[in-house]
């Protein structure tokens, strides 16, 4: 497995949260705490750059509805952006798919933002 680098873009109005390399049971944690900390300090509106990530099992799967759950409950929102791979495959496997809003790339995320389309394609309830 390939360490996660977390990375943070911040704009006026949303965040752009670049992920790179496995997220899994080791690196979740690290992951939940970056964007705990981050809505702590405001920035409830976020897209996730999923494009560089390697791998994800259903740890990281968990951390991302988690925080879903934590935008939405602070009137913010999360996007997935470049999902593919072992996410794309979990989120389809556990159909979570349409739990989160999905764009191809940033850049089409930021598009969405900046036309002011952030609902998500449907509300999650998360409880552990």
């Amino acid at each position: 497995m390939t360490r996660l680098s977390v990375t943070v873009d911040a704009h006026p109005h949303f965040s752009v949260v670049t992920l790179l390399g496995d997220l899994d049971k080791s690196s979740a944690p690290r992951l939940e705490e970056k964007l705990a900390e981050l809505m702590e300090h405001g920035h409830t509106c976020l897209i996730i750059d999923t494009a560089k990530l390697g791998f994800c099992d259903s740890t990281g799967i968990w951390v991302l509805l988690t925080s879903l759950r934590r935008a939405y409950e602070r009137k913010g929102w999360l996007r997935l952006a470049g999902v593919h791979g072992f996410l794309g495959r979990l989120l389809d496997l556990t159909r979570l798919r349409e739990a989160f809003p999905i764009d191809l790339t940033v850049e089409e995320s930021i598009r969405q933002v900046s036309d002011g389309r952030t609902a998500s394609s449907g509300s999650i309830s998360a409880s552990r």
